[in-house]
């Protein structure tokens, strides 16, 4: 399938370098380009994701007293 996309002159020249160095012809490197991209979007967390992960790591690993009493004697407490 052929579709006409508007490309940023800037970039024009950049991506007809970056294609030579990969050996690809441009529209070749674009369509690599593009799907690398996609598969990272369709691989992001959510937010929400990440704080379910990070709750979830937490509970089965919970943080131990020796990972923070030794910084207890370095808290400022504005009523000291």
């Amino acid at each position: 399938m052929q579709v006409v996309i508007e490309i940023d002159k800037k970039l024009t020249p950049k991506i007809i370098e970056a294609a030579r160095l990969e050996n690809k012809s441009p529209s070749e490197f674009v369509n690599a380009t593009l799907r690398e991209t996609l598969q990272k979007v369709k691989n992001r967390e959510t937010d929400e994701e990440k704080v379910k992960r990070f709750i979830e790591s937490y509970e089965k690993f919970p943080q131990q007293p020796d990972e923070y009493e030794i910084w207890q004697d370095e808290q400022v407490w504005e009523n000291e």
